[in-house]
């Protein structure tokens, strides 16, 4: 952030640093993404600017036991679906455009991801970020159990079928 004036709770578009990512769970999955809560100092609440590129998935197809998460779209190319599943039902595609916002309450059982189609998509994603959270990948059979509880972050990968 270049201003000499920087407030804490202010964030200029054109000091915005994007970040290239994968997922922990799958390689293959890229975006880029600017942590606006962390960069203002938010602690309950995450907050994600994120650029999709074209022909790429946001993330493993999941849902989360206490954390909330929301998904508003800027801007969606030509192809951009919303993946979701729910419960044991096979995924459906939901078109993405400009402005549509969703919300998966915690424990819902809705599982998410998107897929960017010909263009690039941008959003923004947020949700709560409780102290103790287990995230479920239904369709690789595995876990992410969070624990926010002492000074930082630490995660677990649990496969399904060494769970007692």
């Amino acid at each position: 952030m270049s201003s000499s004036n920087q407030k804490p709770y202010l964030l200029h578009a054109e000091d915005l640093v994007f970040e290239a990512g994968s997922h922990g769970l799958n390689p293959k999955v890229h975006r880029e993404q600017v942590r606006l809560g962390d960069l203002t100092g938010l602690t309950k609440t995450a907050v994600h600017l994120i650029r999709l590129p074209p022909n790429n998935e946001s993330t493993v197809l999941h849902w989360h036991n206490n954390d909330e998460e929301w998904v508003y779209i800027l801007s969606a190319g030509k192809g951009a679906v919303m993946c979701i599943k729910e419960g044991k039902k096979d995924v459906k595609e939901e078109p993405l455009k400009d402005g549509d916002f969703f919300a998966f309450r915690a424990s819902s059982k809705i599982a998410h991801s998107m897929k960017s189609g010909e263009g690039e998509v941008v959003y923004l994603v947020g949700g709560s970020r409780e102290v103790m959270d287990v995230c479920y990948y239904p369709q690789i059979d595995m876990r992410l159990v969070v624990d926010r509880t002492g000074d930082g972050l630490k995660t677990w990968v649990v496969p399904e079928n060494v769970i007692l």
